[in-house]
Formats: structure tokens, sequence, C-alpha cells
């Protein structure tokens, strides 16, 4: 247990579950650059797993370099986890503007 005062970062704490749903998106990101299938539908049919599920899982593989860096170091906002990167949908493209959607700033 930790008591954070002031702070909307976490103790060093890594969450296995953001860890892995990078580790998921940078692989499938690996697979679309790979690839010699027409698009991301194909490449997710390739990979096993739905459309839908690709299409929100792909935007992921291009967060800001740091913010992989903390979140795999387990140095994330607390609020952000794994069902909550997943289900935004509206993460924005540019790095600055996802440090402060999603509570690194």
């Amino acid at each position: 247990m930790a008591l954070l005062v002031g702070s909307t970062v976490a103790a060093v704490r890594s969450d296995p579950l953001l860890v892995r749903l990078i580790a998921k998106a940078w692989a499938l990101r690996e697979a679309l650059v790979s690839s010699t299938a027409p698009g991301l539908t194909a490449v997710a049919a390739e990979q096993g797993i739905s459309q839908s599920y690709a299409t929100r899982l792909v935007r992921l593989a291009w967060l800001a370099p740091d913010i992989v860096e903390a979140i795999l170091g387990g140095c994330q906002p607390v609020k952000l986890t794994a069902s909550h990167l997943i289900q935004d949908t509206r993460i924005p493209t540019g790095w600055q503007d996802q440090r402060e959607a999603l509570g690194f700033i």
C-alpha cells in the first residue's frame, strides 16, 4: 500500500496489464510494418484479433516515447490503467497533447 499526498503519479509500480497492452500494441505495429497484408483488417485477421480491437490497439503503438518509458518503468499516473487506455478513443496524436490527456502533465 502506498500513500500519495498531492501526487497524481503512482509510486514506482509496474502495472502488468498496462505493460502487456503496450507490448501487444508494439507487436501489432511490427506486424503491420513487416506484413504484406493490404491493411489493418487483414493484419488483424492474421493475428487472430478483431478489427475493432486492432484499431484500438494500433494507436497505442504511437504514444510518445517518454509515456511508453514511464509505463514500462511503472511511473504512470495513478488513473492511467490498461482498461482506460484501450477504451479511450480520443487519445491525441501529438505527443505533447498525449502527455496532457493521459495525466503526465
